[in-house]
């Protein structure tokens, strides 16, 4: 049976979206739901989703539709979604600030377990209970917790260093919200996330 690391990254991000519309539907109490509901979540076809499903061993569908719980805790199972993940966030001005004790990383399994900063007079006026380092410590300290992934929230002209500590620490993937590509290892899962870009993006196709 196909594991995660051999799935496409389409399909990853397909299923990953399913995975996340199943959670919802949990929480509302949903008990059941059809393969053209997954197909809208997964903004896929009908035919696309199924294929995803099927690669992963989901089968027995029903008129009934899938079960929620049970898909859920499937498709967890083969993304590998279903243990905590530990995070280190680096960089605390206004969105690393927001994300430092943003709710739904904690609801969806991702913990962050230390923060750090070039700002001393920033490290000390935050209030958090994530506990907070000077950068200068950041490879000591995701060396020692044995963190797995960095979640990068700085000026473009440090986040490849910063990357770069991060992978030398150890850290198996990165998230990085700075407005620059970084350059990883192959053995790094690492997702660029630009604002910026992204609204020139909408823009150019408006």
């Amino acid at each position: 049976m196909t594991t995660a690391t051999e799935l496409s990254e389409k399909t990853i991000e397909r299923l990953c979206r399913v995975y996340g519309y199943l959670d919802a539907l949990r929480h509302r109490g949903v008990e059941s739901v059809t393969s053209k509901e997954l197909a809208a979540a997964a903004g896929a076809t009908h035919d696309t989703l199924c294929k995803d499903l099927s690669v992963v061993g989901v089968t027995g569908f029903t008129r009934a539709g899938y079960p929620v719980a049970s898909l859920k805790q499937t498709l967890g199972e083969k993304l590998n979604l279903t243990r905590t993940r530990t995070a280190a966030l680096v960089g605390l001005g206004r969105l690393g600030t927001a994300l430092l004790d943003y709710a739904r990383f904690s609801e969806n399994g991702f913990k962050i377990t230390a923060a750090f900063d070039s700002s001393i007079n920033k490290i000390e006026r935050i209030r958090s209970s994530v506990d907070i380092f000077p950068v200068r410590r950041l490879k000591e300290i995701v060396g020692e917790r044995r963190i797995e992934l960095g979640i990068i929230a700085v000026p473009g002209e440090s986040a490849q260093q910063v990357t770069d500590d991060l992978v030398e620490a150890g850290v198996a993937g990165i998230l990085n919200f700075s407005p620059v590509v970084v350059h990883t290892p192959a053995r790094i899962v690492h997702v660029d996330i630009d604002f910026t870009n992204s609204l020139r993006f909408i823009a150019a196709r408006m």
